[in-house]
């Protein structure tokens, strides 16, 4: 692509040659592209409508705050040696009156973020065609990750995200869900939805973008030209094994640098945040060590940290994040970390393994929040995420109080995110599968789980895994029959909650007890699980339960009573959803020493006071 930034507009112009191959054993005679600017075109599109023009708590202030994209050409190229001539006769080259807008989600015909376009031939299996693309991209005033804002300062803030016309994914028999024996693959090309984010191919980028010469910029893959001239600075990137490229600019921003490892990592931050710069860098850091030594290798040697503005902040694209902060942000309140961790997350999940986030977001989203959790709380211990003298939020507490305030019930991890139900995407795309993956760590150790995620990544980058993948090689790794977990967790809305129900101890005549203690679940989740008694003398004892009788009674001999039952005592089911019914004292016994419902009323207090806390960033 070569384009020219014209701040003045607020637009982008460029031309962009697309070279595509196809991976198909079957002819293919149509083309499916986004067009995701087209969101912001007016108040009919599909995400306007779903979203009410409102976006993670942003909405638009300009008197013009539209934006979208705008195709004048599209031509078979002409200079392409191997493509057969029929295709560049004066009739069949010109394909820009072959462009249709469809819209295979919800059929709203106002709807212009997908369009297909009609081949004069097809394109034979493993044959390549190259199109010639003319466009203008009308950015939107930033609502929703993309466009233009003005800064403190009154300059011109430029992020531009899923910015230009973007070739969808042909998924061929045996890749994801189309049946290998098909016969042929399938587009899959779904509108921009107020949830849903993005899915695309792998391909390479090379992208020479002009702006004004006061405009510092940062892009995706790493910069290989740059040049000034009668006022505009020219800046070319290359990117190779991306499935997308996202830009930013604005001559506001500071520059930080740093090297780790094979990585060069630079902050682009807003003047009012220099004090945080290193702050920034460090979080990155800290994300690639752990992603490095529990997944694998980061294989760029660029990554790009953006102290955006608004809703473009807090965002994921191949070797760019976007973090953000606030003026004045107290090291105690691990908001800025966490956002910087999160996203460079996303280069693993979103990226390297590019799940399609249409269909099954919490591949991405919700692995990535899972070690997310795993590398905050390894770095910056029981406070990880807030810490204020004794009140100490680690943020594998934080996703649990997201996942247990929202009733599980309601979404499934496994759903199309535009068919969650309002308020369902967010918890059943991070909290909640975060959750679930913390369960099944503990559930098998961290040594198993760490082995698995490695395989996981080994085996699925650059190749759009599937849920059907990740329980293969979760069940491959461990040699265990996993259909329990992923039924009632990932596939289906199972709620866990147990309870010790009773105690009841009588002395017998020759002076022995015998105790029977009565357990419950009480939701439609089962989970295997321990129950820990403790007796009268000190003494404990750990019994084994499946966890999936309605109740059971645990009926015992001995020579001491059994004066407490404790249910899953070290705390491997996150997934229960009221602790303070796991805990028994018998009658006779219930004193200070025994007083653990009143600690985890307390705890929760604490986990409700943070996410209120949290939820003014």
């Amino acid at each position: 692509m070569d384009v020219v930034l014209d701040p003045e507009t607020r637009s982008i112009k460029g031309t962009e040659r697309l070279t595509w191959t196809n991976p198909d054993s079957a002819p293919v005679d149509e083309l499916q592209f986004h067009m995701y600017l087209n969101a912001f075109k007016d108040n009919n599109s599909t995400f306007m409508k779903e979203s009410g023009g409102a976006h993670r708590g942003n909405t638009a202030k300009d008197e013009n705050p539209w934006g979208g994209i705008q195709i004048s050409s599209m031509r078979i190229a002409d200079d392409v040696g191997d493509l057969r001539p029929e295709l560049l006769t004066s009739r069949g080259a010109d394909l820009t009156q072959s462009m249709t807008f469809i819209q295979p989600d919800d059929g709203n015909v106002d709807d212009q973020t997908v369009f297909s376009v009609q081949l004069p031939q097809s394109v034979a299996p493993g044959e390549t065609i190259t199109l010639d693309i003319t466009f203008e991209s009308r950015l939107p005033e930033i609502v929703a990750r993309t466009g233009w804002a003005i800064s403190e300062s009154g300059n011109p803030f430029i992020f531009a995200g899923q910015w230009f016309p973007k070739i969808a994914v042909l998924e061929i028999p045996g890749q994801r869900y189309v049946p290998a024996d098909a016969s042929k693959g399938v587009w899959n090309a779904h509108q921009f939805h107020a949830n849903s984010e993005f899915y695309a191919d792998f391909g390479t980028f090379d992208v020479t973008i002009r702006v004004p010469e006061s405009f510092v910029v940062g892009a995706s893959g790493i910069q290989v030209e740059e040049s000034i001239s009668d006022g505009f600075k020219t800046v070319r990137y290359k990117a190779d094994d991306v499935h997308d490229f996202a830009w930013t600019a604005s001559p506001d921003f500071l520059e930080f640098t740093q090297q780790w490892r094979h990585v060069s990592i630079k902050a682009l931050i807003q003047p009012a945040h220099t004090g945080q710069a290193q702050r920034h860098i460090d979080a990155a850091i800290v994300a690639l060590e752990r992603y490095d030594e529990w997944i694998g290798e980061y294989p760029y040697t660029t990554l790009t940290v953006v102290d955006g503005i608004g809703g473009s902040n807090g965002m994921e694209y191949p070797t760019l994040i976007t973090a953000g902060t606030t003026y004045g942000l107290p090291t105690w309140m691990r908001v800025l970390e966490l956002v910087t961790i999160h996203e460079f997350g996303h280069q693993y999940f979103y990226g390297l393994m590019a799940s399609n986030e249409f269909e099954e977001a919490w591949l991405d989203e919700g692995m990535n929040s899972y070690i997310e959790t795993k590398i905050l709380d390894d770095a910056y211990g029981p406070g990880s995420v807030m810490e204020l003298g004794p009140i100490k939020i680690g943020d594998i507490q934080a996703q649990r109080l997201g996942y247990v305030k929202n009733d599980p019930s309601k979404g499934a991890l496994f759903t199309r995110s535009w068919e969650y139900r309002m308020g369902d995407y967010s918890k059943a795309s991070y909290s909640k599968p975060a959750t679930v993956m913390n369960t099944l760590e503990r559930y098998w150790g961290w040594d198993m789980q760490q082995r698995f995620l490695k395989a996981y990544y080994a085996k699925w980058r650059f190749k759009h895994p599937t849920t059907r993948d990740i329980q293969n090689v979760a069940e491959e790794i461990s040699g265990e029959d996993l259909e329990w977990f992923f039924s009632q967790f990932v596939y289906g809305v199972a709620v866990v909650d147990y309870s010790v129900q009773s105690i009841r101890s009588t002395k017998k005549d020759d002076g022995s007890y015998s105790s029977t203690i009565r357990v419950r679940r009480e939701q439609d989740g089962g989970f295997p699980l321990t129950l820990r008694l403790t007796y009268s003398d000190g003494t404990t004892k750990d019994l084994e339960w499946d966890g999936t009788e309605s109740w059971r009674d645990f009926k015992l001999q001995g020579g001491s009573a059994v004066i407490e039952a404790f249910l899953d005592p070290e705390f491997k089911m996150l997934l229960d959803i009221n602790r303070l019914n796991n805990r028994l004292v018998a009658n006779d016994y219930a004193d200070n020493r025994f007083a653990r419902k009143a600690q985890l009323r307390a705890i929760s207090l604490y986990q409700k006071l943070f996410f209120v806390f949290s939820g003014l960033f």
